[in-house]
């Protein structure tokens, strides 16, 4: 994209500021996005993104979502008096149009945001002092949309944390059998298909309302924290997956992936450990702020979410193999079966250490 073509799509938008340069920004691997600088005297800059509309379908409810989020978090912030508004929560500009997007000559959909300055990311966790940061940052970005109820967003990516509506996926895919891969690993789908009744328990305490529908991240990685130049917290980002859900998928999600010693497709299976140090320092710094509005069964089931993920993860790698590798990238044949060989082992592990969690949690919330 060149500047001249950056810049006809950034004054479809109605910020007050005028760019001149645009850089590629971040290392993203679904949105394209860039960062111009703003000619403004000691003003801020913007970053232009493009949405990944084969991803995200649903662009206008992801951005509804998404408005609606930053909007009930900056009304709280205002409430509460807090300075320095715009570097605690993500400020969206509208198109002229008044939409929260606009579409170019190619049918890309375009956003325009503030660039939050003085701020950084971190790619990875590498000790518990950043694993209980990180959960503060998610628990406090719950606690700020407790207030605000599950049901008035959109399910922009229908079922993805379903645990009923994945089995079925799974189950499907073991009868179909499309790649014919199903007999050489028998036992492993019968491993991960025994487990289905028990993995389906969050889905149906939110279906019965036992679990608290509530508006969750569903991308809860360290990156997507921006932290301020003392390396403190100042906001949670890259809410294009912000979603009605449970709290517990949230949680859970993020332990699947801090929690393991091991890669995501780590084909030694042996590497694949519990990072006991890590979790307990994630589970004691989310539930400082998350403590404050989780309900008692939402607390008895963090633990278990950290398995349920594990699972659901296992079962997405596997039922993509068994149907001949067509949604995940894959860098070599067995990929998935790799992946979900390393998923399930996790969840073995998390399942011997699922009493040491829960006394843990017990503990400190």
């Amino acid at each position: 994209m060149t500047n001249h073509q950056l810049n006809q799509i950034f004054e479809s938008f109605s910020p007050k500021g005028h760019v001149k340069h645009w850089e590629p920004f971040g290392n993203g691997h679904i949105n394209d996005t860039f960062l111009g600088r703003n000619q403004e005297n000691e003003a801020s800059d913007f970053i232009l993104q493009r949405k990944n509309h084969k991803i995200f379908t649903n662009v206008a409810g992801m951005m509804d979502n998404i408005v609606m989020v930053t909007d009930h978090i900056r009304e709280g912030l205002k409430k509460t008096k807090e300075g320095d508004i715009d570097r605690r929560v993500m400020r969206y500009f509208p198109a002229r149009d008044g939409k929260w997007f606009i579409n170019d000559q190619k049918g890309n959909y375009w956003t325009l945001f503030l660039y939050i300055s003085g701020s950084h990311s971190v790619e990875n966790i590498e000790n518990p002092e950043q694993a209980m940061m990180a959960a503060q940052a998610f628990g406090h970005f719950q606690l700020q949309l407790a207030d605000l109820p599950g049901n008035k967003l959109v399910e922009t990516i229908p079922n993805f944390h379903n645990g009923i509506s994945r089995l079925n996926d799974f189950r499907n895919a073991i009868e179909k059998d499309a790649a014919g891969r199903v007999a050489e690993n028998r036992e492993l789908l019968e491993q991960l298909s025994t487990r289905g009744d028990e993995m389906t328990l969050i889905q149906q305490w939110l279906d019965s309302g036992e679990l608290p529908l509530r508006i969750t991240h569903n991308d809860t990685k360290i990156n997507n924290i921006l932290f301020d130049e003392n390396n403190r917290p100042l906001c949670v980002i890259d809410l294009d997956t912000v979603m009605p859900g449970s709290a517990l998928f949230d949680f859970g999600d993020a332990i699947r992936t801090i929690g393991n010693t091991a890669v995501e497709d780590e084909p030694d299976l042996s590497k694949i450990g519990f990072a006991k140090d890590i979790f307990e320092a994630f589970a004691e710094g989310y539930l400082t702020e998350a403590g404050k509005f989780l309900t008692q069964k939402e607390k008895d089931n963090l633990a278990f979410s950290c398995l349920y993920m594990a699972w659901e993860q296992a079962i997405r790698f596997m039922t993509d193999y068994l149907n001949g590798d067509t949604y995940y990238k894959i860098a070599y044949p067995g990929h998935n079966l790799v992946r979900t060989k390393a998923q399930f082992r996790y969840l073995e592990v998390l399942e011997e250490n699922r009493e040491k969690m829960e006394n843990f949690i017990r503990k400190a919330g």
